[in-house]
């Protein structure tokens, strides 16, 4: 009897349930693709470019786990308010309160587990994409990469079933201490919006004062680091609850009040309506402003980590690769790329000691970077005789970022020395020549950088003792953009898919708390219809009275994210990267639900006759 109450609960409330639970879907397969990624053993120890990015994935599936908890929380909650009533119909016939706790287990872990069937399947399809786009961004091959992985699954689901468990259970209990009169009563508690708040002006001043020392956080956080990480955070999310308890209710009293905008068609039903339920939206609206920061802030941060790794190996490597011992192969290759510049030293190499020619580096200085003032120059005039203490000579700084120029591979494993010609050829030591080239476009030649970096392991073999191809990277300007790159588009897909989750989950909340007050509202349509009122004005003031709704949160949330991208500025070149593509992507998601939203709304209170 109890299982059949809570399959007919479900049936009757189905609708809401696909709406709440959306966003459960789509964290469940982010979830698992997360899990799938930084899991996977086999694919780990066989694709060493992927030790760079299982970190990043565990990182993102311990925030989404936390945000899911919330979000589940919230929706029970959700779930609770929607059955009081009914609820408290059972208690009245006579079901005992365990009984009826009982249903709401049920019907909470039966939703869950079909979420999970939904959510591992488009979880398996989002392991399929990003994989190969991964594959593809990085131009390598995965090996032992397994889509459906079992550990991933199991994970999940004990996961997303625990929290279900224990976030019902909590209600439960809540359920357990309401009396029969507030479950039977819950629907006609009526929002009370006081017509003159005593301490709005305070909260509002609180608010913006708080708000203001966030954005200065963030903006400075370069300067600020610790205190900034700390304040930030804080003084954002509590000036943003402020300014929605406080000032949100005041800009709907002045609206009513206008009397030129509020007397216009039936304005003044949209304002009421606005007002009927501001006490319930305003806490829901500073948290959808909260989400929508992140969400938005998540992309696009990951668009500019993703450009970082372009931008900054152009600034620590002047030269797009470093050849040793060039072979016919290596030649050829290089010959087929238009070089702005090629450069080629000696260098002698014995148990202590590495020898170079002056000559070669006064005649052609290869290009550094002065790390005081960061621009990139040739290296000033070389003393003729060079002092040595203690056995090491004493270089002028450019020129020993010249030398680590020339020679990344070894540089600072024994002592250099630049040395005349005619000294040179008497050292003793293996003679090892190194070419240096660059180009004006590093991106455009990736694959042939790559292939010269795979030639060159070979000769690494030979070279340098206990080099192994398996586990080290050459010293190329490449091997070291491949490790950035891969951390930075592992970064990319965790902040968009994260974003994503957010996303969905803030708006599905939002539009599941408007759409919960909806058949409460069909008898005030139904009056005004039948008082004359056309059609087309009540579909307006649905699109009107939804849009505020919506708008608030987007604009605010919106300047959260202009303004916290900042704080990147000292990580990262260009935080601000394509900031346009994320916007769009969040406008393209939170408009989508807006009509959506209006759409559901109007064919509850407005059905066709």
């Amino acid at each position: 009897m109890i299982t059949k109450l809570a399959l007919n609960g479900l049936k009757r409330k189905q609708r809401d349930y696909i709406i709440l639970f959306t966003g459960l879907i789509i964290s469940i397969a982010v979830f698992y693709m997360f899990l799938t990624m930084s899991l996977n053993k086999e694919f780990i120890t066989q694709n060493s470019v992927i030790n760079n990015i299982q970190s990043v994935f565990l990182v993102g599936t311990v925030m989404l786990s936390v945000i899911t908890f919330f979000y589940l929380f919230y929706t029970n909650s959700f779930l609770l308010s929607l059955r009081k009533k009914e609820f408290g119909l059972y208690e009245l016939i006579g079901a005992k309160k365990f009984q009826i706790r009982r249903v709401f287990q049920i019907e909470t872990m039966a939703i869950t587990a079909i979420s999970l069937v939904i959510g591992l399947t488009l979880g398996i399809l989002l392991s399929l994409l990003v994989s190969w786009l991964l594959m593809n961004g990085l131009n390598v091959e995965f090996t032992q990469f397994k889509i459906i992985y079992l550990p991933a699954v199991f994970w999940t689901m004990i996961y997303f079933l625990l929290v279900s468990f224990i976030t019902s259970s909590v209600h439960n209990m809540r359920l357990a201490k309401s009396s029969i009169i507030d479950l039977l009563r819950s629907e006609v508690q009526n929002d009370i919006v006081p017509e003159k708040p005593k301490s709005a002006v305070l909260q509002i001043f609180l608010g913006v004062l708080l708000l203001g020392i966030g954005y200065f956080a963030l903006y400075f956080m370069e300067q600020l680091r610790f205190i900034g990480l700390f304040t930030a955070p804080v003084a954002t999310t509590l000036g943003t609850y402020l300014l929605f308890v406080a000032l949100l209710p005041v800009i709907v009293r002045k609206w009513k009040r206008n009397k030129t905008v509020n007397f216009k068609g039936i304005n003044s039903f949209t304002s009421g309506q606005l007002s009927f339920r501001l006490s319930n939206l305003k806490w829901v609206l500073a948290t959808i402003a909260m989400l929508i920061a992140l969400s938005a802030g998540a992309i696009a941060g990951g668009f500019a980590f993703k450009n970082n790794a372009f931008t900054s190996i152009d600034e620590y490597w002047q030269y797009d690769t470093t050849l040793y011992n060039p072979g016919a192969a290596e030649t050829e290759l290089l010959n087929s790329i238009p070089l702005e510049e090629q450069l080629t030293f000696r260098f002698k190499l014995d148990d202590e000691t590495m020898y170079f020619v002056r000559e070669e580096l006064v005649a052609t200085p290869p290009l550094v970077k002065d790390w005081v003032t960061y621009d990139v120059m040739r290296p000033g005039s070389l003393p003729e005789n060079l002092e040595i203490e203690d056995g090491y000579q004493i270089v002028p700084d450019t020129w020993m970022s010249a030398l680590e120029t020339v020679n990344p591979a070894l540089f600072g494993t024994r002592n250099s020395h630049i040395v005349p010609l005619i000294e040179y050829e008497r050292a003793g030591g293996e003679e090892i020549s190194v070419m240096l080239a660059r180009t004006n476009d590093f991106a455009a030649h990736m694959e042939k950088w790559q292939e010269l970096a795979r030639l060159q392991e070979s000769t690494y073999t030979a070279l340098f003792a206990g080099f192994d191809p398996e586990t080290d990277s050459v010293a190329t300007k490449y091997a070291q953009f491949e490790t950035q790159y891969a951390i930075a588009s592992g970064t990319f897909f965790m902040g968009f898919f994260l974003g994503l989750a957010f996303l969905t989950m803030m708006a599905s909340i939002l539009m599941f708390k408007i759409l919960s007050g909806a058949n409460n509202d069909i008898r005030r349509y139904d009056s005004l219809r039948k008082l004359g009122v056309r059609r087309r004005l009540l579909e307006n003031s649905i699109h009107r009275e939804i849009l505020i709704v919506f708008l608030f949160p987007g604009v605010l949330g919106l300047l959260h994210v202009l303004v916290g991208m900042r704080m990147f500025s000292f990580i990262m070149d260009d935080p601000y990267y394509r900031l346009w593509v994320s916007l769009l992507i969040f406008l393209a998601i939170y408009g989508g639900y807006y009509f959506f939203t209006v759409h559901l709304y109007r064919k509850i209170v407005l059905p066709r006759q």
